[in-house]
């Protein structure tokens, strides 16, 4: 019989609701049992009175193309760029982690995103995720439908079973996440450094880009299905879009255009994702659907990190802060992805049964500070902050 570990003294965060002064029994990696009361005769983590919640499931993160191009032309091998990310990760709470690779084109100006880069950072991802690890690695193909050249390679990575989630990306100017094209020059300008020349050739360019037919589109997402990969669609700006994705057994669609694009989504009884960078930024940046807009409407189920991993956890507490239960907040990020990627039969809960990925949060000025980090029911993280000593003037 493995050792039980036995969490006490802590506030816990289920799905349904807060069990003060409650504790975690742990038998190995599963949680066994959860009590309303604690036994402080017992040997154990005591969590001081701090919320105990589940690790958190981040859905869609392009945290890992930053880590291995920070700087154009700078690229780093996916064996350090694996291992220092997820360092950085789980001192974010995020103990699930859907990498999001974005398979853009053949000689796409960002190395991270050319064909070539990403099949092999995919496979390289699903091998190192088998060995020493701090946190659960998964795959998150985002592939683009201009990428012509690139449609066998997909379905081999489904039949392979290297990816577990895979969404449909349209970037063509005028419509999507890009509709106002001149939100989209200024952001080639200001962010990726074009001139105003070069960025209207772009435009102009992408514009012209053959697409992939529609007929396979649907035969690479029945594969999907096939082999239990989650589909999504991606910025949806029209209920028709979201028709089509549906009758194509998508479960997820990812940042909305519009208000009522999200409330179709849900209608249609899909997993409406919104960024957690645009509910702490209070708008998109893109100047798209605001997250918390649609949070208010409720019709967001899931926040993910997007490209700021550090935004899951604050935007937790945020909500809390500004009046919603705790328990609802915290399934945003983490029984509501694990539902829409089916894996919650595992994780994304605080419930017997499940895996012992757990995080002791204590707060200070209603900002959250994370303690410890559990996965598996083994520490992996811990945090121990120092106050400076005061000296006598």
């Amino acid at each position: 019989m493995s050792q039980l570990t036995y969490i006490y003294n802590a506030n816990i965060v289920t799905p349904s609701k807060v069990i003060e002064n409650g504790s975690i029994v742990i038998d190995g990696e599963t949680i066994i049992a959860i009590e309303e009361h604690s036994n402080h005769e017992i040997e154990g983590i005591n969590a001081n009175g701090s919320w105990v919640l589940p690790g958190l499931v981040d859905s869609h993160s392009d945290a890992i193309e930053m880590e291995m191009e920070p700087r154009p032309s700078s690229a780093f091998p996916i064996e350090v760029s694996f291992y220092e990310l997820e360092k950085k990760l789980v001192g974010e709470g995020i103990t699930t982690i859907y990498h999001s690779m974005s398979l853009y084109e053949e000689n796409a100006q960002k190395w991270i995103r050319r064909n070539d880069t990403v099949l092999n950072a995919i496979k390289d991802i699903k091998r190192l995720a088998q060995g020493q690890h701090l946190i659960r690695h998964k795959t998150h193909l985002r592939y683009e439908i201009t990428n012509v050249s690139a449609v066998k390679a997909v379905q081999e990575l489904i039949e392979q079973k290297l990816i577990d989630q895979l969404s449909f990306m349209d970037h063509t100017p005028g419509q999507g996440q890009f509709r106002d094209m001149e939100v989209h020059k200024k952001l080639l300008i200001e962010h990726r450094r074009y001139t105003e020349e070069q960025a209207n050739e772009l435009i102009n360019e992408s514009k012209q880009l053959a697409k992939i037919e529609p007929a396979v589109l649907q035969q690479l997402a029945a594969l999907a299905t096939q082999y239990g990969i989650a589909l999504a669609s991606h910025d949806d700006d029209t209920v028709e879009k979201l028709v089509l994705v549906k009758s194509w057994n998508a479960s997820i669609s990812e940042f909305p255009i519009e208000l009522e694009v999200a409330r179709k989504a849900k209608e249609l009884g899909l997993y409406v994702v919104m960024g957690a960078p645009n509910v702490l930024l209070g708008k998109s940046h893109s100047n798209n659907l605001s997250a918390m807009e649609a949070i208010e409407a409720g019709l967001v189920d899931i926040l993910c990190s997007d490209y700021y991993p550090s935004s899951l956890l604050h935007t937790v507490f945020k909500l809390y802060h500004l009046g919603m239960p705790i328990n609802q907040a915290v399934n945003m990020v983490s029984l509501n992805p694990a539902r829409a990627l089916n894996i919650d039969y595992e994780v994304g809960s605080i419930e017997v049964g499940k895996k012992a990925d757990l995080l002791v949060i204590s707060e200070m000025d209603q900002r959250p500070v994370l303690e410890k980090v559990l996965l598996n029911g083994q520490i992996v993280c811990e945090m121990k902050y120092h106050t400076p000593l005061l000296v006598n003037q």
